[in-house]
């Protein structure tokens, strides 16, 4: 669910209007000869539309003629070949078509259509203080196969833009042959870019290879092949691009991500998989599946390297704003089927306006692990070229024996150090982050992993990060909060079973923080789990959950989360499920001229089975007022009522029949408990919740915190 709730930032005078983004596509087949519309608007948009030409179900020979028409009457046309695709990105459109032909009369030709674009009617009308909206595609994703004419895809820009393209090529050939593809960008006023890519490995005849490059003042790209076999190849290519801002304008940042898997690497060759030609900031992170060893290089400006040799299993991450290349290499032949995983999160680095703010980058559910892991070395598992502050979740798996020291190193300020007996997952949010070190002693270097999820956003007004020009007497910047929340259904691993009689750590923060934490106790045996939260100023609220019973908080001040299972069977281990959404409390700035920043959580659940008939069960507490959109169902039982306590307001009942979804959209949150009537004697509830903080009015009383 996502919900939606108005907040000071839009209520203001002299606001300037949102742009409507829409992106999506479809495929279609036509009769040959008959001019289709695909696409068309009453007022002129601005965006990237797409053609390709499907060979299967296809006739040999038909070609697609790609219309785009203008409001001022201008048609753009462009001819399509068979197995090819083609796409525009230009303004002032009103119509798309395209004409399938030069095929038999009585077949039809398959094409895939897909467009992103924006909606530019209300920025034409807005004063001169609001900036034109630029158009921004990140996710533009293209497949290609069985091509029957080069070039194999093409792209044109009637505006510069700039963009993180990406290039997967799987290929089959002739070994003896010297398979390529071509890669050239023309730019506007920079030169042109040309990258040959060779196909071929040192043995076989097919290989899986990519290659990613930022660049900006596009104009037009081509991709060619050559000396391949391209009825039995594909090639993927990801446009993540944004139009270029006017002068006058702050710039907006293109932020890309994306993460995959290639296997069939050549071995035995530098190969280049990543260039910058525009500035970026970001994290990149490599995991070897193969059972041989890869080098990784890694090129900074200023000539500075890093090299890194990953071990089969091995993986490592690096955040920083000056990487300009990077290589690997496959350091033998590999004796059977390997992989690897390849995954960034990056945003460029706008040239410095000193009226403007900088913004910062957020990256959440980057993945970083390594398996296999040698015993006694201290291994860096990610380094932070630059201050970042956020979560990361931690999973550390091994032997009951095994010990894991795990170092989280920070700029400025003191190291976190813990120590971890056999298997835990665990999640520590702090700033200033530099690094994560872990070291493991007393296990199995054949059978252990380290695994972390990282919610990290850096420090954009920082002087590291490219603020060195702003105006302080000029701009005010508001911080941004660093928002971190994980689902459940993202989690690197399934739940670690936990001891009886030990206090377990599952969340902690050295930052203020507001959150939401939602906690189910699973344990497949008979054992409580009594959970305690820790504030700052000292005080600990608890609750003690049942097997299957679950409890969610949303609050400020907490610290940490921790567990203790307790059974009368001494063989029995506790399982947790864990959910939490946290922000950071920001300091308002010296002038008072930021807006507050309400906490937002858009993927929570609380789940609670067996719960007695008739007992009044509380599922969730706010410590402080909060809108919310719940969907809650019984799925065990005969009718339950939901009973929602509100901050100064009446209180609200519902009744809901078993297997019959409500949602309520409910203002003033306080408590919100559920009454269960069944026939059997108990009965089960799921809830989905998506909620915002509801910011306290002027006078409003200080909350009060720990009594649920």
């Amino acid at each position: 669910m996502a919900l939606q709730l108005l907040t000071t930032e839009v209520t203001r005078k002299n606001c300037c209007p949102e742009p409507m983004m829409c992106s999506e596509g479809f495929t279609a087949s036509l009769n040959m000869n008959d001019p289709v519309t695909l696409w068309k608007s009453t007022e002129p948009i601005k965006g990237t539309f797409f053609l390709r030409l499907n060979t299967g179900l296809t006739p040999p020979g038909t070609i697609a003629i790609f219309e785009i028409k203008q409001a001022n009457g201008t048609i753009i046309s462009r001819t399509v070949q068979r197995g090819t695709a083609y796409a525009l990105t230009i303004n002032q459109v009103i119509e798309v078509s395209v004409q399938v032909t030069n095929g038999p009369a009585d077949q039809t030709a398959l094409i895939e259509f897909r467009y992103c674009n924006l909606d530019t009617t209300n920025a034409e009308s807005i004063g001169e203080k609001c900036c034109s909206p630029v158009l921004t595609c990140d996710e533009l994703d293209i497949d290609i196969v069985q091509w029957t004419a080069e070039p194999l895809f093409t792209w044109e820009t009637f505006f510069p833009v700039k963009g993180v393209l990406e290039f997967i090529f799987d290929s089959e050939f002739n070994p003896s042959d010297q398979p390529s593809a071509t890669i050239e960008i023309e730019r506007f006023n920079k030169p042109d870019i040309v990258r040959t890519i060779p196909l071929n490995g040192s043995t076989g005849n097919e290989s899986e290879l990519f290659f990613i490059i930022s660049v900006d003042d596009i104009n037009k790209l081509t991709v060619t092949s050559s000396e391949i076999n391209s009825s039995n190849s594909f090639v993927q290519i990801r446009l993540c691009h944004q139009e270029e801002n006017q002068i006058s304008c702050c710039d907006q940042p293109l932020k890309c991500e994306n993460s995959f898997f290639v296997n069939a690497i050549p071995p035995l060759q530098n190969l280049k998989i990543w260039e910058s030609d525009m500035p970026v900031k970001g994290t990149y992170s490599i995991t070897n599946f193969y059972l041989e060893a890869l080098t990784v290089n890694i090129k900074f400006a200023h000539n500075n390297a890093l090299q890194k040799t990953l071990l089969p299993g091995g993986g490592f991450a690096i955040t920083s704003k000056d990487v300009k290349k990077i290589t690997i290499r496959l350091n033998q032949s590999p004796t059977e089927a390997g992989e690897m995983l390849f995954q960034y999160c990056v945003q460029d680095i706008p040239p410095r306006k000193s009226v403007c703010c900088p913004k910062s980058l957020h990256c959440d559910f980057l993945r970083v692990e390594s398996l296999n892991n040698p015993q006694g070395q201290n291994i860096p598992i990610w380094l932070s070229k630059i201050p970042v502050d956020g979560e990361i979740l931690f999973s550390i798996e091994g032997q009951p024996q095994q010990r894991a020291q795990v170092v989280i190193k920070r700029y400025g300020k003191p190291d976190i150090t813990r120590t971890i007996a056999g298997e835990r997952i665990f999640t520590v949010r702090t700033a200033d982050i530099e690094g994560v070190f872990v070291q493991l002693n007393n296990g199995d270097p054949g059978d252990n992993a380290i695994r972390l999820v990282l919610c990290i956003q850096d420090q954009a007004l920082h002087k590291d990060i490219g603020s060195e020009s702003l105006d302080s007497k000029k701009t005010d910047c508001c911080p941004e909060p660093v928002r971190c929340e994980t689902d459940a259904n993202l989690l690197i691993t399934n739940p670690v079973e936990l001891p009886l009689n030990r206090d377990i750590v599952l969340w902690e923060s050295t930052e203020p923080i507001k959150g939401t934490f939602s906690i189910r106790n699973v344990s497949e045996t008979d054992a409580d789990m009594t959970v305690k939260f820790r504030y700052k100023d000292g005080c600990i609220g608890t609750q003690t959950l049942k097997p299957n019973e679950g409890f969610m908080i949303t609050d400020e001040g907490i610290i940490s989360v921790n567990v203790r299972f307790s059974s009368q069977d001494p063989t029995a281990r506790g399982l947790v499920d864990f959910e939490s959404c946290t922000q950071n409390i920001i300091k308002h700035n010296k002038n008072n001229t930021c807006c507050p920043q309400p906490l937002f959580c858009q993927f929570l659940s609380v789940e609670a089975q067996n719960i007695e008939n008739n007992q009044k069960y509380q599922l969730w507490h706010a410590g402080f007022p909060v809108k919310a959109m719940i969907e809650i169902s019984l799925t065990a039982g005969e009718s339950a009522e939901i009973i929602i306590e509100r901050y100064d307001k009446k209180s609200i009942t519902e009744t809901i029949p078993v297997n019959v979804p409500r949602i309520l959209v409910v203002d003033y949150i306080k408590n919100v408990y559920v009454k269960v009537h069944s026939e059997s004697g108990t009965g089960s509830v799921i809830t989905e919740i998506c909620m915002q903080e509801q910011l306290p009015l002027k006078g409003d009383e200080k909350l009060c915190h720990c009594k649920y």
